[in-house]
């Protein structure tokens, strides 16, 4: 991990993505880049050409006054120094990130959840959503708290075809990295259903009806320990979860529960453009934590490991 992009909103006024960025950076060496964008909108309409360009630099020069006087806090808050760069841009928010991700090769972004819905579940916006889809590295959403996570869940798909194979293996390498990183414990979750199981519930008689169900079971289980087996050799796994019911039902219930900081997910959709698209049952478990999210896509590269 060297470089950590840091979306610092000015509406962040607690500033939970950078204090949690600063953490880890701590922790493993990582560089910091902290941007804030202003969007078109932000000069007031009315101003002529010359007063537009004069308000849009006041903005900037305000803007960036800010973003320093955060970095020098950061600075000054541990004796671990840390290396910050700060950075004011002009744009949409995840146009302007997407740009730097790609002309600079940042190999996290950090960004704060708009806040918390009136249900109490992460509210991540339209630019989380735009950057969960499109972005070139991971994306981590920091919650309603920015402290280092100490309780990982990372839900995976036990299935064991090659693209969930490759995908499983990318977010147990996260999972552990962010694991080892935070000092933190790390459970594995997924979830099984037996497929058309109401329907054939009365069409089979029930001793058939339990093995059928019992059977899909530990295809399941047989499956999950698989991949952890093939995916995770080296992993610190606390808990293995299984589940039973639908993973976006399951997976956010659980989470909340056992109380969990963190969720890590893949945003592999079924079919469509790479890039594209965040996938059903992932965008459904990304709208249903009351937690901080890592968002990790199978085009994203693995972190590089680093001693507890």
């Amino acid at each position: 991990m060297n470089r950590i992009l840091v979306y610092a909103p000015a509406e962040d006024q607690r500033g939970r993505a950078v204090w949690l960025a600063a953490a880890l950076a701590r922790r493993t060496g990582a560089e910091l880049t902290l941007v804030r964008v202003l969007e078109e909108s932000m000069v007031w309409s009315g101003q002529d050409e010359i007063g537009a360009a004069k308000l849009k630099q006041l903005l900037i020069e305000t803007e960036t006054r800010e973003l320093v006087r955060l970095a020098d806090s950061l600075r000054t808050s541990s004796n671990e120094r840390i290396r910050i760069d700060t950075e004011v841009h002009w744009g949409v928010p995840w146009e302007v990130v997407i740009a730097l991700v790609e002309q600079r090769g940042f190999d996290l972004v950090v960004k704060p959840a708009r806040g918390l819905s009136h249900s109490g579940r992460v509210f991540f916006g339209a630019t989380a959503l735009h950057l969960f889809r499109r972005c070139p590295c991971p994306v981590w959403v920091v919650g309603d708290d920015g402290h280092p996570p100490q309780r990982i869940l990372l839900s995976i798909d036990p299935s064991l075809d090659a693209p969930r194979k490759s995908m499983a293996s990318k977010l147990f390498g996260w999972g552990e990295w962010v694991r080892s990183a935070c000092q933190a414990e790390l459970e594995v979750v997924s979830a099984w259903q037996a497929p058309g199981a109401e329907l054939l519930k009365t069409e089979l008689e029930p001793a058939e009806f339990d093995r059928y169900v019992r059977d899909a079971r530990e295809q399941a289980e047989s499956g999950l320990q698989t991949m952890v087996d093939e995916a995770a050799p080296s992993t610190c796994v606390k808990r293995v979860n299984l589940l039973s019911g639908s993973a976006r039902d399951v997976i956010p219930a659980f989470a909340e529960d056992q109380e969990f900081d963190l969720v890590v997910v893949g945003t592999l959709g079924r079919t469509g453009i790479a890039g594209e698209l965040l996938g059903e049952t992932a965008e459904t478990i990304l709208r249903g934590v009351r937690c901080s999210v890592l968002a990790v896509a199978p085009r994203h590269r693995q972190p590089a490991s680093h001693a507890d």
